[in-house]
C-alpha cells in the first residue's frame, strides 16, 4: 500500500520472471497511483519490455503478483490472466513498430485496436 494510505491503481509485489535458467526480472515492485506518470529506465536487456510484457500478460510471471485497480475491491489479479482479458480491465500496449497493417490508415489502425472494447456484433451493427 502506498504511503498515503490510498491503494494503487497498478501494483507489482515481487514480480519475477524467468527465460530458462536466465532471471530477466527480479523482485519487480511498483505502486503507480491513479493520474501518475511514471517511466522505467535502464540499459538494453535490463527488462524494462519484459515487465511490460508481465503486466500487459504477454508472458506469466514465474512469481509475485500485479493486482489492477486495487482501490475498487479486491482488484484483478494480472498474472495468470491472457492479454485479451487484461485488455477488457483496461490495460493495454502498443508495439515498436512503426505501423501493424501497412495497407490501412492510421485511423483504421485504431479502430482495430479499439476493437476488443466495441459492445456489439458487426451484425448489429448493420442494423443501427
Amino acid at each position: 500500500m502506498s504511503s498515503n494510505g490510498n491503494q494503487p491503481l497498478l501494483q507489482a509485489q515481487d514480480v519475477t520472471h524467468y527465460f530458462g535458467g536466465l532471471c530477466a526480472v527480479s523482485k519487480f515492485d511498483l505502486d503507480l497511483q491513479a493520474g501518475e506518470l511514471v517511466g522505467i529506465i535502464g540499459p538494453n536487456g535490463a527488462g524494462k519490455t519484459t515487465v511490460f510484457n508481465l503486466i500487459t500478460g504477454v508472458y506469466r510471471a514465474s512469481q509475485g503478483s500485479i493486482i489492477f485497480n486495487g482501490q475498487h475491491g479486491a482488484g484483478a489479479e494480472l498474472v495468470g490472466k491472457t492479454p485479451n482479458q487484461i485488455t477488457r480491465l483496461g490495460i493495454a500496449r502498443t508495439f515498436q513498430t512503426i505501423r501493424l497493417f501497412k495497407d490501412m490508415t492510421v485511423l483504421d489502425n485504431v479502430r482495430t485496436a479499439h476493437y476488443s472494447l466495441v459492445g456489439y456484433t458487426p451484425v448489429e451493427a448493420l442494423f443501427h
